[in-house]
């Protein structure tokens, strides 16, 4: 049975009582409502010829349209997506330089001023390293401003944010990863759904201590 003969059963079914026919999947019903939705406020008021390509006949409209108006078939709109805040370590640059194009349009790219200052410094070389830095930096320069999130952390904030941590036998490599991390842990405290994004399994493993969800490249754009 393809949609258009469900869409039609739905309807039908919905006439007869006020809830979904238990043999329709729940994600199924959610579909077809929206479809009828749409389908409504297309063509609720139109004698446009196109309708009929899609739902057919003037009798199945009205048949929607009758399920519909009697309040049997659910008005759902679609699930908001997720904003998602992506903290996105150096590394992930460096093993792909156009990660920024594969976040949905939704999403906001949090840059803390360590990762940026990191790919500043890289790009004063000539080697091909330094190269790469130039091309990462002319492509987050050119990521739309309103979905790109500057920041910048203090040092009494790292040590509030990662209590856990032991600071006073950090490297510079650590000190760079508890700015990532705390930058990550500030968002989720202000309620915002953050996730970091690093191919370093070390951070990854620290950020596991702080309840934070950190992705490898590999596991972000296997969940996309």
């Amino acid at each position: 049975m393809n949609q258009y003969d469900l869409l039609k059963k739905l309807a039908r079914q919905c006439l007869k009582k006020p809830s979904f026919p238990k043999n329709f999947p729940k994600e199924e019903n959610k579909q077809l409502a929206v479809q009828i939705k749409n389908w409504l406020e297309q063509y609720g008021s139109s004698d446009d010829p196109q309708y009929r390509n899609e739902i057919r006949t003037v009798r199945d409209f009205l048949l929607l349209h009758e399920a519909a108006s009697q309040g049997l078939v659910p008005v759902l709109s679609e699930q908001p997506k997720i904003r998602y805040y992506l903290v996105i370590d150096t590394n992930i640059f460096f093993h792909d330089e156009k990660i920024l194009s594969r976040l949905n349009d939704h999403d906001i790219f949090v840059l803390p001023r360590i990762v940026l200052d990191e790919l500043s410094h890289r790009a004063k070389n000539k080697d091909f390293k330094g190269k790469k830095s130039q091309r990462i930096l002319t492509y987050i320069h050119q990521f739309p401003a309103e979905r790109l999130l500057q920041t910048r952390i203090d040092r009494w904030e790292v040590h509030r944010f990662l209590p856990q941590f032991q600071f006073h036998t950090a490297t510079s490599n650590d000190e760079c990863d508890h700015q990532i991390l705390a930058v990550t842990k500030r968002l989720l405290l202000e309620k915002k759904p953050a996730q970091l994004l690093s191919d370093d399994f070390e951070l990854r493993k620290k950020a596991a201590e702080l309840n934070i969800t950190a992705l490898s490249l590999q596991e972000f754009l296997t969940g996309r």
